[in-house]
């Protein structure tokens, strides 16, 4: 088997080629932001349609992310499907990072999401927090002086095609309104933890 025979590839290449297709590009300009196997319920791949009949059988395959937040189920012969029916609406979709680095033993933690990845219920809410804090209005700043073994925190957000990177930590002084500290709040309660876990961990 060739590495252009390979699975993966090859359902990678199909998904590529459908997204590029309704984006009216080439396909060298969709970027891959994830790929991961997964095991699908059905012959379907998980997406069924009302009227469609899918043979009730675990199916192995791919979850693939590209770009403009397309995100596909593929299985191992390259059948793909797009997760929405509806090209995604790239003004309203939310992308997410968030690390955590440095400190005397100079661990790093993070978190990474986006609007497909969560629920219905935590997209609006992370939505309402990030309006409330005005994040892309908040000015960022690196140390005035390096620490030795400080901290660092960076949270990036985009939403749609606007983008936006806080940086905080040891030897950086800035005064954050209490909603831009919710808004860390929940994305830190998704991170996983560093070991030794080391406190004040936040913006």
């Amino acid at each position: 088997m060739t590495t252009g025979d390979h699975p993966a590839v090859v359902a990678l290449s199909a998904a590529i080629e459908d997204a590029a297709g309704l984006l009216r590009i080439p396909t060298d300009g969709v970027a891959l932001e994830g790929m991961d196997a997964r095991e699908w319920p059905d012959s379907c791949l998980g997406l069924g349609r009302e009227d469609e009949v899918c043979t009730d059988a675990v199916t192995p395959g791919y979850l693939i992310r590209l770009g403009d937040g397309f995100t596909y189920h593929a299985d191992q012969q390259g059948n793909v499907r797009r997760a929405r029916d509806d090209v995604p609406h790239t003004d309203t979709e939310i992308r997410l990072r968030y690390s955590v680095s440095g400190g005397i033993a100079g661990q790093t933690t993070s978190y990474e999401t986006d609007s497909y990845r969560l629920t219905r219920a935590e997209v609006d809410e992370l939505r309402r927090l990030i309006t409330e804090a005005d994040f892309f209005n908040v000015p960022s700043s690196l140390p005035e002086s390096p620490v030795a073994d400080g901290i660092t925190v960076r949270l990036w957000i985009a939403v749609g095609r606007r983008n936006h990177e806080v940086v905080r930590g040891d030897g950086i002084n800035a005064d954050d309104t209490e909603a831009l500290e919710a808004l860390v709040s929940w994305v830190a309660d998704r991170t996983p933890a560093r070991h030794p876990r080391v406190s004040g961990e936040s913006l």
